[in-house]
């Protein structure tokens, strides 16, 4: 009886722990510098393609959530400032990464923005920064580390 009952026990913690796997599923960007930083993060969207999103901002020695949810691709983009004139963006000579953005908190599909085949977010009075490509092997979560 006692055998069943454990058994029993088991199988429904998981279970909880296979139901509860995707909610523990994100892309985290952590503040390892030692200056406040602001993120914005490029990912597809299922519904409108390339997306950017910001700003979150991050203490030194936080992190925060900017994506929740299993993570469907391989590459993601990142743009950071600090407040001490720090800036996480794309290397030079990076292919493609670019998003548009502004100061305020924003959400914008660069569908939106694309003039002639090219994105134009100068159109819209926006700003085009090209974010840092991450590649996350394709991995279900991810935690980026920003540091000085």
């Amino acid at each position: 009886m006692f055998k069943r009952k454990l058994v029993a026990l088991a199988a429904v913690l998981a279970l909880t722990l296979v139901a509860a796997e995707p909610a523990f599923a994100r892309y985290r960007v952590c503040n390892h510098s030692g200056q406040q930083i602001d993120v914005a993060f490029g990912y597809p969207h299922s519904h409108f393609g390339w997306t950017s999103e910001g700003w979150w901002t991050i203490q030194p020695g936080h992190c925060k959530t900017v994506m929740n949810g299993r993570l469907g691709n391989r590459y993601y983009y990142l743009y950071a400032t600090g407040s001490d004139g720090g800036i996480w963006q794309a290397p030079e000579g990076q292919q493609g990464g670019f998003f548009c953005t502004q100061h305020d908190r924003f959400v914008f599909h660069n569908r939106n923005h694309v003039r002639d085949g090219v994105l134009n977010c100068a159109a819209s009075n926006l700003q085009t920064k090209q974010f840092l490509k991450i590649d996350t092997g394709g991995a279900p979560n991810y935690i980026h580390n920003l540091t000085d």
